[in-house]
């Protein structure tokens, strides 16, 4: 018995391109920033902008819709209602995360990549510290500013270094959004 070869047409892969590009370019981006930032960002409390999501997955949806209409595209549903609304709501979450992602790795990235030349100096006090323990062990110490409260992932040698209340006069480079990247080690 032969078995029966599928193969996508060139509008269901662009489909599928089209789908999955914004969560690989979100992962990407993520990999590029948690890998070349953790020592040298004192980063301000985690924040999102749930309109930017919102905006852009409607850019998502709009492209899609633009690119079916012009035929480029094929979108082939599941017969039965069920299968249909399962469909719509998974893909709707796969765009919602994706996008959600997306707009975070962006920010984090350009945050530091537009950061400001202009060195200042920022006094720190050491007000916590704290030891993540997930898949790695990541060690943190949180500071207080005249900024408000930062927090600065540190190496497991440099942990027991800093000690609560000790207090830092840090050569920092503001982002372009929030937080500041360190100019000069602390340690």
């Amino acid at each position: 018995m032969k078995k029966k070869e599928s193969y996508l047409t060139k509008g269901e892969n662009l489909f599928g391109i089209i789908v999955v590009a914004p969560f690989l370019t979100a992962v990407l981006f993520l990999l590029i920033g948690l890998s070349s930032l953790d020592n040298i960002s004192l980063d301000a409390p985690f924040r999102f902008n749930v309109a930017a999501v919102l905006v852009l997955s409607l850019f998502h949806v709009c492209v899609l819709i633009i690119l079916k209409i012009l035929g480029k595209i094929e979108l082939h549903f599941p017969v039965t209602m069920f299968k249909k609304i399962v469909f719509f709501f998974a893909y709707l979450l796969l765009m919602i995360l994706s996008n959600f992602l997306l707009i975070m790795a962006l920010r984090m990235n350009l945050n530091f990549w537009l950061r400001s030349d202009k060195v200042e100096k920022l006094e720190l006090v050491v007000v916590g510290k704290n030891i993540s323990h997930g898949r790695a062990t990541d060690y943190y110490i949180i500071f207080d500013s005249g900024a408000g409260r930062l927090h600065n992932k540190v190496s497991s040698s440099n942990y027991d270094l800093f000690t609560i209340g000790q207090s830092f006069q840090a050569s920092v480079k503001r982002g372009f959004y929030d937080g500041y990247y360190l100019a000069k080690p602390l340690h």
